[in-house]
């Protein structure tokens, strides 16, 4: 029987980590200065992330979104400015990664992939995975030949709560 609780308590405990985690080591809640210090201790892996074939995305000094001192969201981009053709060839590609890799799409525009049309006043793609831990938007920023495609990550658990209009 003791067995039994020790197996259910580790249960706990990690469904409990897990939903605390945004990306990596960084975590829903820490201080934003412990936020900064694994910024800067992982800089140069950071600064070259792939989220499918041909992709490149970054973290930046503004990545980190913090509210009374603890990091609330995660913001990278695409580690290069793109034209239309290559913004859209990473919506493509960076849903198709976030998809094989367990993240259900929870809300896509019509357009989501053509940057043209894509309405700003809405996220074009909307992720969550299957602990219902974290959230995921991918949007593409940009006008004429520059374009960036930015992923933001949210815990799950607070973007609710913010959407219900809560805290």
């Amino acid at each position: 029987m003791k067995l039994f609780y020790y197996v259910l308590l580790f249960f706990c405990i990690q469904n409990f980590v897990n939903a605390q985690a945004l990306y990596n080591d960084f975590n829903f809640d820490m201080p934003i200065d412990k936020a900064k210090e694994i910024l800067q201790k992982n800089s140069q892996t950071l600064k070259n992330i792939v989220f499918g074939n041909g992709t490149s995305y970054a973290f930046r000094k503004r990545s980190l979104v913090d509210h009374d001192g603890n990091l609330v969201s995660i913001n990278i981009w695409s580690k290069k400015n793109l034209n239309l053709e290559q913004a859209s060839s990473y919506l493509k590609k960076t849903r198709a990664h976030f998809e094989s890799n367990d993240y259900k799409t929870v809300y896509a525009q019509e357009n989501w992939s053509d940057p043209i049309l894509v309405k700003k006043n809405l996220p074009c793609i909307r992720f969550v995975d299957t602990d219902k831990s974290v959230v995921i938007e991918m949007d593409p920023r940009g006008q004429g030949s520059v374009y960036n495609v930015f992923i933001t990550f949210y815990n799950y658990d607070w973007f609710i709560a913010k959407a219900k209009g809560e805290g």
